[in-house]
């Protein structure tokens, strides 16, 4: 009985909150509101910085431009949840042989368009480049690829993906489960956690880019951004978090440093659906793990992903698609603003002004988070003063 009175209670609270939404969707992609005062980076330094330190785990002059560019990338584009802060879990997770640097995949045979891929716990940001490779060959023959990515390393940035298929000329839609960890996002009506922060992306190619690009959790937010609030030691929006009895809390240090309460769906019911199917894509199909059957690892973060791969012109004549594409974008964007809003934002917008912005001013990183790197850095023998001091610092 206590269980669902706080489940109503939660319920209630979150419908409440649901107006905020709109407004907090800024606040979720401009980190200069949450790392106000942070030293900037140069994103040379910074993929130089994030080099040394992947090099130290043993990934070798490939693997680490790969991992550190995409990291970097991730910071560049504002989703800083999924940049170089996570360097100091994946040392963890390589001290523990739960992530393998240089890994080989396991690329079994297409059956029609379908592809399974498994990753042997190798770095996502390589192993799924490797995996849509080996799922794309099918392109030619089906105009359509399906892959099944499991046991993965983190992937990161799931847009990086959508970019990727896009820069070759494919729509595509990428769907990513989280296991290797208790769950950390509380399906709509419940107060405990049921699946992770689940994330899909989806893109249209256009002239080689992906336009429009779509990439989200389907939690409120990534739970990356509490991390980086918690090491700010800022507090979160209203309708991030709920707290280990099941209400709202702005708090973000019990959920970044110790896993208590959960992470909410985003739009109520709808977010939660779309999470639950996410999982049942990525990992009941694509996969042999949800989150109800995999093991618990030591710092586990394991990556299932679900992709397809379309190729337009089995449709009609890309360029035609592109063109319906672009018109469409354009209907969208001349609408009137709504008061308060400057312009009207496609999806993949505020990343790219992000990059812009950020390329230009340097990538705002706390001092917490670089003191955790270097830390990391230290404990795989690397020198901290000499890996710190790739660090440029824009003025």
């Amino acid at each position: 009985m206590f269980g669902q009175c706080r489940a109503r209670q939660c319920t209630a609270t979150l419908k409440r909150l649901q107006p905020l939404c709109a407004s907090l969707n800024l606040l979720m992609t401009d980190w200069n509101t949450i790392l106000p005062n942070s030293p900037r980076y140069s994103s040379a330094s910074l993929t130089a910085f994030a080099n040394r330190v992947l090099a130290g785990f043993g990934c070798n002059e490939h693997e680490a431009h790969i991992v550190s560019t995409h990291l970097v990338d991730a910071n560049l584009s504002g989703h800083d949840s999924h940049g170089i802060g996570m360097l100091p879990l994946y040392g963890e997770q390589v001290s523990d042989g739960n992530l393998v640097p240089n890994q080989t995949p396991t690329l079994y045979p297409s059956v029609g368009a379908i592809s399974v891929v498994d990753a042997n716990r190798g770095f996502g940001h390589h192993m799924a480049l490797l995996a849509l490779d080996h799922a794309m060959k099918t392109v030619p023959e089906h105009k359509v690829a399906i892959l099944g990515l499991r046991n993965s390393g983190h992937v990161s940035r799931v847009g990086t993906y959508s970019e990727y298929c896009a820069a070759q000329g494919y729509v595509s839609i990428h769907m990513v489960n989280v296991v290797g960890h208790p769950p950390i996002v509380a399906p709509f009506g419940a107060c405990e956690s049921g699946f992770s922060t689940n994330p899909i992306s989806m893109a249209m190619p256009v002239n080689g880019q992906a336009k429009p690009l779509l990439d989200i959790a389907t939690s409120t937010v990534a739970f990356g951004k509490v991390r980086v609030a918690s090491n700010q030691n800022t507090q979160v929006p209203a309708n991030w978090l709920i707290d280990s009895a099941g209400l709202p809390t702005q708090d973000p240090h019990p959920m970044a440093q110790h896993r208590e309460g959960s992470l909410c769906a985003f739009g109520a019911h709808k977010g939660s659906g779309l999470g639950m199917f996410v999982e049942l894509l990525a990992g009941a199909l694509a996969s042999t793990d949800t989150v109800a059957s995999m093991e618990h690892l030591p710092h586990g973060v394991i990556n299932n992903m679900f992709s397809v791969i379309i190729d337009p012109a089995a449709f009609d004549d890309a360029e035609a698609v592109a063109r319906r594409t672009l018109e469409f974008y354009q209907f969208i964007k001349d609408k009137p603003p709504a008061v308060g809003t400057d312009e009207v934002l496609m999806p993949g917008e505020p990343e790219n002004i992000s990059r812009e912005q950020r390329q230009r001013a340097g990538i705002p990183v706390d001092d917490e988070t670089i003191r955790q790197i270097v830390e990391t850095a230290r404990t795989f023998s690397l020198s901290t003063d000499t890996t710190h001091a790739l660090l440029e610092v824009v003025e």
